[in-house]
């Protein structure tokens, strides 16, 4: 692993997508964009696309190489073929639907440091409805929580980045359907190396897919979860409930809280 600072980065963008190839060229203007000189090569792998997907990489100060999955194989394992793939010293991970703001690499540069195995910030909307809403305010809820540079028991998958060889050493995601970003942390965990939140490492986002996803996604997440006992299923459930925003957002708050009884559910039912 490097040990130096800026401009010995050498920084590998992964970004796993499927059938955005819109998308897909938006975000590479916006790594252009905002590129310091440390991206060394972006890396896409294309999740068995309906039309596999090419890119011009002729028209970007970096090269860009596209991986395909034959077969679907979802987020968690296309995140580690590029980073067996990967040349660069760093991993730096953004989603498809995700635009880096114009300092997203001048923070990762000086936020990543040899002490530090990841780092991992905020995701911000560029969208407005309901789901949209009641996605972000989870996400500030747990922004809060935490003092800028503390460790942290999250990782954005879509706004993150990581030392390559301690993402390697330690196995990549886990190559489950859900919540494969935070299984890294504990990946990590186990060699004492810890994920840092940097709040000034932001990206704005799709945030909502749709109620229906939002509501398999609290699902799975619950079913992967450990066992709980109905009574530690309702106190999460009620907890949920007194923090929400009842007054500025009804609707989110409803979203949310509908939401939480989906996860708390999945976690309170015998496992399969």
């Amino acid at each position: 692993m490097s040990t130096a600072q800026s401009p010995s980065k050498r920084v590998t963008a992964v970004v796993a997508t499927r059938n955005r190839p819109g998308d897909v060229r938006h975000l590479l203007t916006a790594i252009a964009a905002c590129d310091t000189g440390v991206v060394h090569e972006v890396l896409f792998v294309d999740d068995a696309s309906d039309t596999p997907l090419q890119t011009d990489g002729a028209e970007y100060p970096f090269p860009v190489r596209v991986l395909r999955n034959a077969t679907r194989r979802g987020a968690a394992a296309s995140r580690n073929l590029a980073a067996k793939e990967a040349t660069g010293d760093v991993l730096a991970f953004l989603d498809d639907d995700a635009r880096p703001l114009p300092d997203w690499f001048h923070v990762l540069d000086e936020a990543l440091t040899p002490e530090r195995a990841a780092i991992t910030g905020r995701v911000l909307p560029f969208d407005s409805s309901v789901v949209a809403r009641a996605r972000q305010y989870r996400y500030e809820v747990r922004y809060a929580q935490h003092a800028p540079y503390s460790p942290v028991t999250f990782f954005a998958g879509g706004n993150s980045a990581v030392w390559t060889e301690l993402f390697l050493t330690a196995g990549g995601f886990p190559d489950v359907v859900t919540a494969s970003d935070n299984g890294l942390v504990e990946r990590l965990a186990e060699s004492d190396r810890q994920v840092y939140f940097v709040p000034a490492l932001r990206v704005a986002h799709r945030n909502s897919k749709g109620a229906g996803i939002a509501f398999r996604e609290a699902w799975r997440a619950g079913r992967l979860a450990p066992r709980s006992t109905p009574t530690a299923a309702l106190r999460r459930f009620t907890a949920a409930a007194r923090v929400q925003p009842w007054s500025d957002d009804p609707a989110a708050a409803g979203l949310n809280l509908s939401l939480q009884a989906a996860n708390s559910l999945a976690t309170a039912l015998p496992a399969v």
